[in-house]
């Protein structure tokens, strides 16, 4: 049961009254109270919408416009029974509110007060009212068609590993919200548009019906009558009017904000303060229109005086800001190499980028940076081979030489490059002779020849032939290409614990309650951990997506029950994934480019097979005839890739980690499939014979 004076039953209560006023005559004093409330309230709003910080905050606005603009109906009802009905006593018939602004604005004149009024009306209703529902109508149209991409925008995020679900869920309410917010105010600001219209009406009906009561039913002078009535009314659509161009100029405001953030001085003064030169131009202007002959000089001067000393002060500040800003990033990229504690000095970082000193500009960029791009290269890791990337450490260190960066992976320097953040590198074509003059070098992603050039002559560069890329892009691509080589190494317990977390924290409850059963039956009775996480980092170390994790989960499950032995259970893993493996490679036709051995290998295998525990098979082949495939392989591989035509190796189940093993040796990624993986997914095209 409610309290009595419970917020909840004091706003119905409130509520109620402002329908009674409507229903019930009213005494003067009564309705001036109402005027004054109607007054306040409507500075209440206009203030609270320059404070708060984004629309969003104030949530709660087309409710309130919609109460203000019942209790000004309300209280027009009743100002108008008083006018109508008492009006013959006198101006003061209708309270003291009326009475006052009506004589305080008219200032004795009868038509100066119908002109002001006349003025506020047309304001309020052909400019602030009709922008404003105009704004509301856009804002909410926008807000609902930008649904489904900040929804995609955040399924991504998440995906990524950028954020976590009480994140996302935190930010689908908001945009929820968002949505329902300008829904509600578009709504609303129909209503604001009809108040405006009933000012109007009403206004006129109490002049009329006034005129007509105080000549015919009581008797007064014409004059008298239109002066008696006119201040009446007038008092009465001056005290609704002002009210409700306030909180049609304040939902202006509030629709004007867009996405700008913190109250309304603060950004104005953020946004202005970033153009010092606008300022100046304008105070240039004015002092200019000072000189004019007839124009008044002091108030000209003045503003140019004032606009002039504004922009100064911006614009310092805003150099100051910039450098701040920038001695505040460089700090924060800094690692002090005192004061650490010596869990921090042990701990090591799954990834790390340190870069020199030169290259902390080009890192930090927000617009070419590396923050933009390790978030694509989240996303693209998740989706394309299901692994949720750890966090990339990103330092600053001023040993390294000018322009040089160095990538580790848990401690260990994997590779190290040197960049020109000034210039783009301009992979060499085969007619290189063309090219703008540089600085040969090797690219340090794929080892191809390319010349550092002047990012003036990249258009000459492209023109001849040459890609042209840049800094960031290089800087990015090589990260990424590093993440691949040891995916099996960023697969810690650590991650895999992480992953198997997000398969039952899905924002769909049914698929999410369905994988949070699977885990339960499967993890750790039949399918344990560290098996898991060998049979993963197997999959990864060829690049096998391990997205799919519910069949991975359900494939261990199967295999354990015939062996312990994770290599062999990988192999049945691959052979369920094998529409996956197969759909990678399928050509538009439907074929898939196979390169196979000659039978003869088969026989060379067996005579040196070498039985393992757990019925594993290796082979130990004499080295003349382990280079002989090898060289074989390679060539034939070599071969297809010149005709372009990405081939895989296929073989028996049993050979397939061996010959993976050869290539891995020599470097080349190409997959090597079993026959039992292909399967009828799809229709094998041989394009080469290893022969013996």
């Amino acid at each position: 049961m409610q309290k009595l004076f419970s917020p909840t039953v004091l706003l119905a209560i409130a509520l109620m009254a402002i329908i009674v006023m409507m229903i019930l005559p009213m005494p003067a004093w009564v309705l001036d109270i109402g005027l004054a409330t109607s007054f306040g309230l409507a500075i209440l709003i206009f203030t609270i919408t320059l404070f708060i910080e984004r629309p969003l905050d104030f949530s709660s606005f087309p409710t309130i416009l919609l109460a203000s603009l019942m209790l000004r109906l309300s209280l027009n009802v009743s100002s108008t029974k008083l006018i109508i009905g008492q009006g013959h006593t006198g101006t003061d018939a209708a309270g003291g509110v009326i009475e006052g602004f009506a004589q305080f604005v008219m200032g004795g004149s009868v038509f100066l007060g119908l002109v002001v009024f006349g003025v506020l009306l047309i304001v309020n209703f052909m400019v602030i009212t009709k922008g404003a529902a105009r704004m509301a109508e856009v804002g909410a149209r926008f807000a609902l068609d930008g649904m489904p991409g900040k929804q995609l925008a955040i399924d991504s995020d998440m995906s990524a590993g950028a954020i976590d679900h009480a994140t996302a869920r935190d930010r689908r309410e908001t945009e929820q919200r968002e949505t329902t917010f300008f829904g509600s105010l578009d709504g609303a600001s129909k209503f604001v548009k009809g108040d405006a219209i009933a000012g109007l009406l009403i206004t006129l009906l109490n002049l009329i019906m006034g005129l007509i009561m105080g000549v015919l039913v009581h008797g007064m002078p014409v004059v008298s009558a239109f002066e008696t009535y006119a201040i009446l009314t007038v008092g009465d659509g001056l005290v609704s009017q002002i009210p409700s161009v306030i909180i049609s100029i304040a939902a202006a405001l509030l629709l004007a904000r867009g996405g700008a953030t913190g109250s309304t001085d603060i950004a104005l003064a953020d946004q202005l303060g970033k153009h010092p030169a606008a300022l100046a131009t304008v105070a240039i202007l004015m002092a200019l229109f000072a000189l004019v002959p007839g124009l008044p000089f002091i108030p000209f001067m003045a503003g140019a005086a004032v606009l002039g000393y504004t922009a100064y002060k911006m614009s310092k500040n805003l150099k100051d800001r910039e450098e701040a800003e920038m001695e505040e990033q460089i700090e924060e990229v800094m690692e002090p190499k005192e004061n650490r504690a010596l869990g921090d000095i042990l701990d090591l970082d799954d990834l790390h980028l340190e870069f020199a000193p030169d290259l902390v500009s080009m890192v930090l960029d927000a617009g070419t940076g590396l923050d933009a791009r390790i978030a694509n290269m989240r996303t693209h890791v998740a989706t394309t081979f299901g692994l949720i990337l750890p966090e990339i450490r990103l330092t600053d260190e001023p040993e390294l030489m000018t322009g040089t960066y160095v990538i580790k992976i848990q401690g260990v320097e994997q590779v190290r490059g040197i960049l020109h953040p000034e210039m783009v590198l301009a992979l060499m074509p085969d007619n290189h002779d063309a090219l703008p003059p540089g600085t040969d070098v090797t690219e340090p992603v794929y080892g191809a020849p390319a010349r550092w050039i002047s990012s003036k002559a990249q258009e000459d560069a492209a023109l001849s032939g040459a890609t042209i890329v840049t800094a960031p892009e290089i800087l990015a691509t090589h990260l990424l290409e590093v993440i691949k080589q040891n995916f099996p190494r960023l697969l810690s317990l650590k991650s895999l614990r992480r992953l198997l977390n997000e398969m039952t924290e899905l924002t769909d409850e049914f698929r999410a309650e369905a994988n949070r059963k699977l885990l339960d039956e499967l993890v750790p009775d039949k399918v344990p951990i560290d098996t898991l996480h060998t049979v993963l980092r197997l999959l990864l170390e060829e690049r096998v997506s391990i997205r799919n994790m519910p069949l991975i989960l359900e494939s261990i499950a199967e295999a354990r029950l015939h062996t312990p032995q994770p290599e062999i259970i990988c192999e049945h893993v691959r052979q369920r994934l094998g529409f996956q493996l197969v759909g990678e490679m399928k050509r538009e036709d439907g074929t898939i480019p196979l390169i196979q051995l000659a039978p003869e290998w088969e026989e060379t295998f067996s005579t040196y097979q070498i039985d393992a525990q757990g019925g594993a098979v290796d082979i130990a082949l004499p080295p003349e005839q382990f280079n002989r495939l090898a060289e074989g392989l390679s060539d034939r591989l070599n071969t297809t890739t010149e005709q372009g035509v990405f081939a895989a190796v296929v073989t028996s189940t049993r050979r397939r980690r061996y010959l993976r093993t050869i290539l891995k040796s020599r470097g080349i990624l190409n997959p090597v499939l079993s026959f039992e993986e292909i399967g009828l997914e799809a229709r094998p095209a041989l394009v080469g014979m290893v022969p013996a």
